[in-house]
């Protein structure tokens, strides 16, 4: 048996790779070489450990026990060193940004020529999930989440809080004959089990009051965009709703109340780079003017 410091990091991960699929043809086209190319890196493996690795039946692979120990040891630190490869190569001018949906889709993405305009050679992806009860999973360099306020972990870095009140279509508005009989408006529906309503109307003083829920959306984005046709009141931070305000699509409710419903929240995750850390700089500073 050769030096183990001397077996090729190459054949060990072809070994891998037709260990994982059985199948050297398989391997073969994940590793775009030829069949051939693998058997023969096999064989150098095999022929550099003094063990055999497979059994062959046919048409069919099998790994003896010593494959099978080596594979098993062998794939976890692969599969780091590919990580830590992917990470030191990954292009420095890279962003990979997670956030909740409608938080993306209303303040982030619109305001994002504001951070390119600073970095123009920024590579930013962007990926989304849903606001409430979906907790982000998977690698980013920067998430933003979103939390219930009876909700947010300890120790949590808030970004933004969700401070809410009812925005409506300024034609609905004016068909109102009473604009202060909430019960009269139809209350768009965005959220589980409607919390949202249910904490603006205990925390408004209006715990008693029915309200007329009407249409349900799995996005606060698209409630929003049905409050503009005019089909009913959302509850919205006023960032959220800054564009529709000022062009005016949308009006708040005459007299009611904002009220702190949740945060956004800013977590760095994986290796900090320049980049990512000026991406939280700039967050921050938005932060604190958000509209």
């Amino acid at each position: 048996m050769q030096d183990a410091n001397a077996i090729s990091l190459n054949a060990l991960r072809v070994f891998c790779m037709v260990a994982q699929h059985m199948s050297i043809r398989k391997a073969s086209e994940f590793l775009a070489v030829t069949p051939g190319a693998v058997s023969h890196q096999i064989k150098a493996l095999e022929q550099s450990l003094g063990v055999q690795l497979f059994v062959r039946r046919n048409n069919a692979i099998d790994l003896t026990e010593a494959g099978s120990r080596l594979f098993r040891q062998a794939l976890p630190g692969l599969q780091m060193l590919h990580t830590a490869l992917e990470d030191v190569v990954r292009d420095s001018d890279e962003l990979r940004v997670r956030a909740s949906m409608s938080f993306a889709m209303r303040w982030l993405i619109p305001k994002l020529h504001l951070f390119k305009s600073r970095h123009p050679n920024a590579n930013v992806q962007v990926e989304t999930f849903y606001d409430v009860d979906d907790p982000p999973t998977g690698t980013a360099d920067v998430t933003i989440g979103y939390y219930r306020r009876d909700k947010c972990p300890d120790g949590a870095h808030i970004l933004f809080h969700d401070v809410c009140r009812p925005y409506l279509a300024p034609g609905l508005l004016s068909k109102l004959v009473d604009p202060l009989d909430v019960a009269s408006i139809p209350a768009l529906q965005c959220t589980k089990g409607n919390w949202d309503w249910r904490l603006w109307l205990g925390e408004s003083g209006k715990s008693d009051v029915q309200l007329n829920y009407a249409e349900r959306f799995d996005l606060d984005d698209a409630g929003l965009r049905a409050a503009t046709a005019g089909m009913g009141m959302v509850l919205s931070a006023g960032f959220m709703v800054e564009d529709d305000v000022a062009e005016g699509r949308l009006v708040p409710l005459p007299h009611s109340e904002d009220i702190h419903v949740g945060f956004y929240t800013l977590q760095i995750d994986g290796r900090e780079t320049g980049l990512s850390r000026r991406f939280v700089r700039w967050l921050k500073n938005a932060a604190d003017s958000p509209c």
